[in-house]
């Protein structure tokens, strides 16, 4: 694919985000705004083909700066590319971390689930191999942050025993750092 030219194409925020309070409540982000560039593209997880979103978050240092941004940086370029030519093989990597992550929490989901009235085995049925969670989940979108360590990015899934929060791999140099559900997976960092 030409991902010079879908760079361009990214559609960007019409207002950026301030993060001064985000500053002052946790002290981990030196910038004052976020510009968050978003892109579409289809992606092969595991034989399970998804159209994902894919957003690149650049942090700025003024009002002014942020109006200049019109890419993502070369280092998240980079993690991207990097990501794209061996999806495969991470995918692969990725599909049987989630499934060791599931066999730890699914008595949970299950009890749940009993608790409520439903069948567990229709939301978080036991299986034996990843594949099997194929039919389970599906990548939903990807985040790539500038303010991130080096090759780091999120996974986000759509997954049924969580369907509230789904699911989030976070990745640092292509390896597993941690899984948790999309909307709690952030407030680790």
């Amino acid at each position: 694919m030409d991902w010079k030219h879908w760079y361009m194409e990214l559609e960007q925020d019409d207002e950026s985000w301030d993060v001064s309070e985000e500053i002052v409540l946790r002290g981990v982000w030196d910038v004052s705004e976020e510009i968050v560039l978003r892109g579409v593209v289809h992606v092969n997880f595991c034989g399970q083909p998804s159209e994902v979103e894919v957003e690149f978050i650049v942090g700025a240092d003024s009002e002014e700066q942020a109006q200049t941004i019109e890419e993502p940086t070369q280092l998240q370029k980079k993690t991207w590319e990097q990501y794209m030519e061996y999806s495969s093989t991470i995918h692969l990597k990725v599909l049987e971390s989630i499934h060791h992550h599931y066999a730890g929490i699914v008595e949970k989901y299950r009890n749940a689930y009993s608790t409520w009235g439903e069948d567990p085995d229709e939301y978080a049925p036991y299986v034996e191999r990843p594949e099997q969670l194929l039919n389970r989940i599906q990548l939903m979108s990807i985040l790539i942050s500038d303010l991130s360590a080096k090759d780091e990015l999120y996974l986000n899934f759509s997954c049924s025993w969580d369907r509230e929060h789904g699911l989030g791999v976070h990745m640092k140099q292509m390896k597993m750092e941690h899984i948790q559900g999309v909307y709690t997976l952030y407030d680790l960092e």
